[in-house]
Parts: structure tokens; C-alpha cells; sequence
């Protein structure tokens, strides 16, 4: 039989201590990743990785990130879980992608994990 399950590898943009950028979210299936890492490579953003054991602890650490810190702000009040504001942040990321090579080409500097 096979062997245990393929890890599930995550990724999420790490921003300086501020009352205003709550602890991101966990991105985890491509191209998802690869726009996150594009965002992060651009503006000179860190990046942290993780691996998660199985889809479930993923999603657990997410749905605890939301409800801890984005559910509680009225500004996240749209949407009642973690997993529509991750639609919607993910449009915004692959728009800024696209406006940025229209006006800047595809480069980008190396990325900070």
C-alpha cells in the first residue's frame, strides 16, 4: 500500500508587528502559492512556510486565525468565513499581478522565506 500522505505545504505573507495587518492566513494549492510567492518576491515581503500533516490542521489553524482575529473586525463582517475572503484576496492578488507586468514587465526581486 502506499506510504503516509504527501504533507500539505503552506505559505503566508509576514508582515512587521501592527494593529493593522492581523496574522495572515495560511495559502496552500498552486497557482495560489506561486501568486503569493509573486507578491512577496515584488514587494520585498517575507514569507513564512509550514507544513501541515493533513488538510484538517490546516484548516483548523485558518478557522482559528478567523475567528480570532479578522471575524471580531467589522471590516471583515462580509464574510462569514475564512474560505470566501480567501476567494475574493486571491482575485485581488492575480489583479495586482496583472496590472503590475502590464505597466512593469514580469520581474521581480528574489523572495524572502
Amino acid at each position: 500500500m502506499g506510504g503516509p500522505a504527501p504533507l500539505v505545504h503552506a505559505y503566508r505573507l509576514v508582515y512587521p508587528p501592527h494593529a493593522s495587518a492581523p496574522e495572515q492566513l495560511w495559502e496552500w494549492p498552486q497557482p495560489w502559492m506561486d501568486h503569493l510567492l509573486w507578491h512577496a518576491r515584488t514587494f520585498g515581503r517575507r514569507v513564512e512556510h509550514r507544513d501541515f500533516v493533513i488538510w484538517d490542521t490546516l484548516d483548523h489553524e485558518n478557522t482559528r486565525l478567523w475567528e480570532t482575529t479578522y471575524a471580531p473586525h467589522p471590516l471583515y463582517a462580509l464574510w462569514p468565513t475564512w474560505r470566501g475572503w480567501r476567494e475574493e484576496q486571491r482575485a485581488l492578488l492575480v489583479t495586482m499581478r496583472e496590472v503590475y507586468e502590464a505597466h512593469h514587465g514580469r520581474s521581480g526581486r528574489p523572495c524572502l522565506l
